[in-house]
């Protein structure tokens, strides 16, 4: 076994990452905007007194997205960099991941640009698209997380 991942949807097509990045998965609720962003870090959510912020995954992606999130999940992370959820379509299942259904990425991927594919997942008839989660959250969007991750408290400076 080389590990598990959570398998989660987006546009009808699976992903993946490693469970070990997971802190929860969330039902949506609503969120409060952020000015001045990326489009696809559009949001942030309040779990329990700590500061998520959110990034549309098939926006991040460059995929058509769905606008129907009465079956859409957020996956917290817990990333060295600092925290940030992802918004997907919806969480299938946690899969037990064999070595003998990894498959590299195809190297046409990784001649043109940085992928944000780790691996592939090739079991049965089913393919999942394993993403690497720094290249998804890549150096500039890890200054965004930083800042809106800050835990400290500001509320009790006086002025």
């Amino acid at each position: 076994m080389v590990g598990q991942i959570v398998v989660f949807k987006l546009m009808n097509h699976e992903f993946g990452i490693d469970i070990m990045r997971v802190v929860e998965i969330l039902n949506y609720e609503l969120v409060r905007p952020v000015p001045a962003v990326p489009a696809y870090a559009e949001e942030i959510i309040n779990v329990r007194g700590t500061v998520y912020p959110i990034f549309n995954l098939c926006k991040r992606l460059n995929m058509s997205c769905s606008m129907d999130y009465k079956d859409s999940k957020f996956i917290l992370l817990n990333l060295e960099e600092g925290r940030v959820g992802l918004l997907v379509d919806g969480v299938s299942e946690i899969m037990t991941v064999e070595e003998e259904y990894i498959e590299a990425t195809p190297t046409v991927i990784d001649q043109n640009q940085e992928s944000c594919i780790d691996y592939i997942v090739k079991k049965d008839d089913r393919i999942v698209i394993v993403l690497d989660i720094k290249a998804v959250v890549s150096e500039k969007e890890n200054l965004y997380i930083q800042g809106v991750s800050d835990e400290e408290d500001y509320s009790s400076n006086t002025k």
